[in-house]
């Protein structure tokens, strides 16, 4: 961990994205069957030539509501410095993707980042750091 904060912020940030990008991908199910039970989409089954029923489109959407908890949890655990800014940059694309989906949308993704940010400084405070 200290060979981390020995690094510059821009590399600080760039390793916390990548790493948020990772677990969201990996913890996608939960997250697309919460997407599912909240949002209730229209379900699509496979076709002749496409037999898997969205895969693809399903995997994107949990690991995108994933990232929303996932990216904040991590911003704000690990960076030290500048974390607001960090998860602006980092949240402004999966937030508007929220904005154009609607309200409902918007309302979760704050949610679920407040949570986020609320676990981290949970941990923080467990550990005894601020």
């Amino acid at each position: 961990m200290t060979k981390f904060k020995n690094l510059s912020l821009e590399y600080q940030a760039i390793r916390v994205y990548l790493l948020s990008l990772i677990v969201s991908v990996i913890s996608y199910y939960p997250f697309n069957q919460l997407y599912i039970w909240i949002f209730k989409p229209a379900t699509f089954g496979g076709d002749l030539f496409f037999p898997i029923p969205n895969l693809v489109g399903d995997a994107m959407m949990g690991t995108i509501f994933a990232l929303y908890l996932i990216l904040p949890l991590l911003v704000f655990s690990i960076i030290q410095k500048k974390q607001w800014l960090i998860w602006i940059i980092g949240a402004i694309i999966p937030l508007l993707m929220a904005l154009v989906n609607g309200g409902k949308e918007i309302f979760w993704a704050l949610l679920l980042s407040a949570f986020g940010w609320g676990l981290a400084k949970g941990i923080l405070l467990i550990k005894g750091k601020k």
